[in-house]
């Protein structure tokens, strides 16, 4: 039986006073509430990019892609929830089981009573049994997200596989393989790999770099950085545990690109070309670029890129976080507060073993955005609150977090690594 957890009060309230949730006792409990909430919602819910689901915007936007990228940002950008006005339905997002997916893993690791292997095993074959290669022509296994989606650099409709999800999903397969060893996991982690390297275009290759599309079939030049990084680190994972050489060099030559991308000052832009990034150094893209490294040098055992580990996550820590554990919008601009960030920087700093500054950062999180029923707020501002849930952005990176937290308290309570 866990403690509950009060909610944070909205702001206006006296003093905006918060209830601090920063034990580990505090934060289990937070952690156990939302993994029971995502099990009872069957890990459906609202996205991010979701605002072309609706009729009435499909319809509006003529199919011409800049209205399409309008209402897309219009929604996105909202500071009240327009989905439901607007018929959009909740929906399961790829990326939501494959991150309870994670969580739950990590439960089974920590050895905690619960249902948590029955749940992640749940979570993956969902996954194996919803992937978007079927027809399509690819390679490999493949997964995108369920709705229509268009940004800045290129469009993809409901279901197109991207590199992003692929490595979210078969990331959380190689998770289930190592803990719960079903070969069916594997095998598909290792199919995502053809995936990658076939199906992807290649912008760019010589002898010691590689840089590959978001996306099958992308024009142009829209270079999108830690697409290359979690490539890179899923394909040392997968090489290491088959024993295919060949992947382990493809690994190396994508973030090979990914190093040389670094600024001196050890941050990475968005895409190559930084004004197509919309923003300079952003929080939760440079913790995933740092996670990536550092999961290439564990499965790999190449230690060629760790100056640029280390000089990135000192970035990471002196600029895009507040002394409090806040986290920034970017590193020139502190607001809004949002969720995602204080879920990634919980995850970056528990996997490279910095727990203090993981804890305060996760106590933040949890305090301002934590809203008492197994749910979290998506964003703060300096005036306005966005109080409303996106499943995979908020609860899903959330427990992400909080689990990789957990599971590095439990491995220094137990005196091994963090």
């Amino acid at each position: 039986m866990t403690r509950a957890v009060r909610a944070a009060p909205r702001p206006g309230d006296v003093n905006d006073a918060r209830p601090p949730i920063e034990t580990p006792a505090q934060q289990q409990a937070v952690w156990l509430d939302a993994l029971s909430r995502g099990e009872r919602d069957g890990y459906a819910g609202y996205s991010k990019f979701d605002a072309l689901e609706s009729p009435l915007l499909r319809a509006l936007s003529f199919r011409w892609w800049p209205l399409r990228l309008v209402w897309t940002q219009l929604v996105t950008r909202s500071p009240v929830n327009l989905r439901p006005v607007l018929l959009v339905r909740k929906a399961i997002n790829p990326e939501t089981p494959a991150l309870f997916a994670h969580a739950n893993l990590d439960g089974v690791e920590m050895g905690l009573p619960g249902p948590f292997a029955d749940r992640a095993r749940r979570c993956l074959d969902w996954l194996l049994a919803h992937d978007a290669s079927g027809g399509g022509g690819y390679h490999g296994r493949c997964w995108g997200y369920h709705h229509a989606w268009q940004s800045p650099g290129f469009y993809q409709p409901p279901n197109y596989p991207n590199c992003y999800i692929t490595t979210i999903v078969a990331g959380a397969l190689l998770h289930g393989y190592r803990l719960l060893q079903r070969g069916e996991y594997l095998d598909a982690a290792r199919s995502a790999a053809d995936f990658i390297l076939r199906d992807l275009p290649v912008f760019h290759e010589d002898d010691e770099e590689k840089c590959i599309a978001y996306v099958p079939d992308m024009r142009g030049q829209f270079r999108v950085i830690n697409i290359n990084a979690l490539a890179a680190a899923h394909l040392a994972q997968v090489g290491a545990l088959t024993g295919d050489a060949s992947l382990a060099v493809q690994a190396r030559k994508l973030m090979a690109f990914v190093a040389r991308e670094r600024t001196p000052y050890g941050a990475w832009h968005y895409t190559v070309d930084p004004k197509h990034s919309l923003v300079t150094h952003d929080n939760y893209h440079t913790g995933m670029i740092l996670d990536a490294l550092l999961a290439y040098e564990q499965a790999s055992g190449d230690s060629r890129f760790r100056g640029d580990y280390t000089r990135g996550l000192d970035y990471y820590r002196e600029h895009l976080f507040l002394p409090d554990g806040a986290p920034k919008w970017t590193n020139s601009r502190v607001w809004p507060h949002d969720v995602h960030g204080a879920a990634q920087g919980t995850l970056t700093f528990a996997l490279a073993g910095e727990l203090d500054a993981a804890s305060r950062i996760a106590s933040w999180g949890l305090t301002h955005f934590y809203k008492g029923d197994g749910s979290f707020a998506y964003q703060r501002g300096r005036v306005i609150e966005k109080r409303f849930t996106l499943l995979h952005w908020c609860n899903g990176w959330m427990v992400r977090g909080l689990a990789a937290l957990l599971r590095a308290y439990h491995r220094r309570a137990r005196g091994t690594d963090a």
